[in-house]
């Protein structure tokens, strides 16, 4: 009997086991499917906010002035990826024209609660509201500059530059050396953009007080936005007693022939990385008499650097392919003449192509 009723209760319990277990799971679909429908209804409300304010954005640049409604919170999320997407082929004076229409429907005093969402929510917002172009929303925006998503804190940098691009710049080029979960290319786009020269001035004020890896980093963006500029500071650092890998990176920024006798002064360097970089760029910029001082390098004991010797003769005004036949002869250097043949095999094969 005892054996008896020990199994009956084993039994309830493994039932009311079951059936709590089918309860949950009814408990759980009946979230999902509630967190489902929520999600399409949302989907289809901001469908509609997308192509009402789309419709709207579109007439106010055909010179319809919009004398509707201000923004609901029900809609802002339609309104950001509309007024984003817009914004996205517009000049930059077509743009600061919308930024009415941005003030009359109210984004500003809508955005807090966009601000305070999902990382998505926030880079959007962001990016919205420096498309209003206004100097007052700095401050709102700036804090954003060092949260810890790299896809909001960049959004927040090009916003900022919208705003107010000195006072940005100020703040977003010493980060540059911080950030390193900055992509590179977001990094360059957002310096490109910058039209009054601040960009450019604030890195040449970083150049001076940064390390090595900070001045590589540095001075490759200056390149991109401000090559005269650069050119000046790659000068300055040629003639100071830097770093190799430094000397590297500026060799491959050289490109004018006044820095020639610079670059000459490298063949000779102790490291390989420096004399390919400076046979490299005495093939951009040199004359046909630097063939001579050239020449040397094809025996050089590093294959790289014989290779980027070859290409930079072959680079050279009034060396082409029979020139550079007559040059392989007098090589007595094995080496030497195959990196020739290496060469020349390529360049016929790009001239085939």
């Amino acid at each position: 009997m005892h054996a008896l009723s020990n199994q009956s209760t084993v039994l309830v319990v493994a039932g009311w086991v079951a059936v709590l277990t089918l309860l949950l799971a009814f408990v759980l679909l009946a979230i999902i499917v509630v967190l489902r429908i929520r999600a399409q209804r949302r989907e289809r409300r901001d469908g509609q906010a997308r192509q009402y304010w789309t419709q709207v954005i579109q007439r106010e640049l055909e010179g319809e002035a919009y004398k509707g409604r201000r923004l609901q919170h029900s809609e802002v999320a339609g309104f950001v990826e509309a007024w984003n997407a817009v914004h996205d082929s517009l000049t930059e004076a077509d743009s600061r024209r919308l930024a009415a229409l941005g003030h009359r429907v109210g984004l500003e005093e809508v955005s807090p609660r966009m601000l305070r969402g999902s990382y998505h929510d926030r880079a959007m917002t962001i990016i919205a509201l420096g498309h209003l172009h206004d100097r007052r929303l700095f401050d709102v925006l700036s804090p954003f500059l060092s949260d810890r998503s790299p896809i909001v804190s960049l959004c927040a940098a090009r916003a900022l530059a919208q705003v107010d691009p000195p006072r940005a710049m100020s703040m977003f080029v010493p980060m540059i050396v911080e950030r390193n979960d900055w992509v590179p290319g977001s990094v360059a786009r957002i310096l490109a953009e910058n039209s009054d020269g601040s960009a450019a001035r604030e890195i040449g004020n970083a150049l001076l007080r940064a390390n090595a890896d900070t001045t590589v980093k540095l001075v490759r963006f200056l390149a991109d936005i401000d090559a005269k500029r650069a050119a000046e500071v790659v000068r300055q650092l040629l003639d100071g007693h830097v770093d190799d890998h430094i000397i590297s990176v500026c060799l491959q920024l050289v490109n004018e022939k006044q820095d020639r006798e610079r670059v000459i002064g490298f063949l000779a360097a102790s490291r390989w990385h420096v004399r390919m970089h400076a046979a490299t760029a005495l093939g951009r910029i040199g004359e046909a008499g630097d063939s001579s001082r050239l020449e040397p390098l094809l025996a050089d004991s590093v294959w790289w650097v014989r290779y980027r010797t070859a290409q930079a003769l072959l680079a050279l005004s009034g060396m082409g392919v029979d020139a550079m036949r007559q040059l392989q002869q007098r090589q007595s250097d094995r080496y030497g003449r195959d990196i020739i043949d290496q060469v020349l095999a390529e360049h016929g094969l790009r001239s085939m192509a």
